[in-house]
């Protein structure tokens, strides 16, 4: 059961991570075309900021958080744990990772709540000459936390299942270069 979850999400957090990717690369390629068009063209792009606020910056730097906590790759300060017994290290990491699930847990809720009430509203911006729809944007954020709180929730059953917690030995990993 462990294992199937674990491939899910691992699937999961790939997918995510991808269409981040495919957001950053159109945004570099919507800005370049509004650069080009303001400067040779005198005429830029009408939607450019919103789209970047309302989209793709919200994509790239929201869905790829999933991929990080699956792998346990976001930024820890080892310093003060790095001395202590493998056991202690288990614990404070079986509270943090309970502490990140109830703040994920919260997390998703509000934003899927403000989601959810945005989509109600029909939230558009402003834009000259008309108005973008922006409110499908919102559904990112509980898509992403959404995302974490399930692979901290696994690493957390890991945590607490002898034998499949996470790698005791990643407090002493050396970041790949």
């Amino acid at each position: 059961m462990i294992r199937t979850l674990d491939s899910v999400l691992e699937w999961w957090s790939r997918a995510l991570m991808a269409v981040a990717i495919i957001a950053g690369f159109a945004m570099m390629i919507h800005i370049s075309i509004d650069i080009v068009a303001r400067t040779v063209f005198n005429s830029p792009l009408r939607t450019t900021n919103q789209m970047v606020a309302g989209y793709y910056m919200i994509a790239a730097a929201f869905l790829p958080i999933a991929l990080l906590g699956k792998r346990d790759d976001h930024i820890s300060a080892d310093v003060f744990t790095e001395f202590m017994s493998p056991g202690v290290r288990r614990a404070l990491d079986g509270f943090t990772t309970l502490l990140g699930i109830l703040y994920l847990g919260a997390f998703t809720w509000q934003s899927w709540i403000s989601a959810d009430r945005r989509m109600n509203q029909g939230e558009v911006l402003e834009i000259p000459g008309g108005y973008l729809t922006v409110w499908p944007g919102r559904w990112l954020l509980p898509i992403a936390g959404a995302s974490l709180f399930l692979c901290f929730l696994l690493r957390f059953i890991r945590i607490l299942t002898p034998g499949a917690g996470p790698d005791e030995d990643h407090h002493n990993r050396m970041p790949e270069a």
